[in-house]
């Protein structure tokens, strides 16, 4: 086993020993090296995929946004997502315009570096933060009529 690949495993174990430690269920796969779990923000069930990718030596946070897009909305969208994002910290917003959906990523990298379990609490706290602030306005953004 490499020293990327230790090491990418020593954070998946971390990983799922933080979900464990804060009574939170979530689904493994040792093989693929990702986790999904949920939590319950203010008006929606929020999912998460935690993966760890060796090569690349980082950790991304996916979280699909339950809002379709309607085809003539998109610009006005994508727009505002933009506007979103110059305002986070960390993380982003990303608009999927072949698909339709919206969807939050968060990655941080354990290159040259070490991750604590606090890196992961603080990923999963500030993505659902984050959603359950701009999922209101994004959802009723979608759901205008433009014309």
């Amino acid at each position: 086993m490499t020293i990327t690949s230790t090491k990418s495993w020593k954070n998946y174990i971390m990983l799922c020993n933080t979900l464990e430690r804060n009574d939170i269920s979530f689904q493994s796969n040792d093989k693929e090296l990702c986790v999904k779990c949920g939590i319950s923000g203010r008006d929606i069930e929020q999912n998460f995929l935690f993966s760890i990718n060796p090569s690349k030596m980082l950790i991304t946070l996916f979280s699909p946004i339950p809002i379709e897009i309607p085809e003539e909305n998109t610009t006005d969208i994508a727009i505002a997502v933009c506007i979103i994002n110059n305002q986070l910290s960390d993380g982003c917003f990303c608009i999927d315009t072949s698909e339709g959906f919206v969807y939050f990523k968060m990655t941080t990298s354990f290159y040259e570096s070490n991750v604590s379990e606090r890196v992961f609490e603080y990923m999963l706290s500030s993505a659902a933060d984050t959603i359950d602030e701009y999922y209101p306005k994004i959802k009723n953004l979608a759901a205008q009529d433009f014309l």
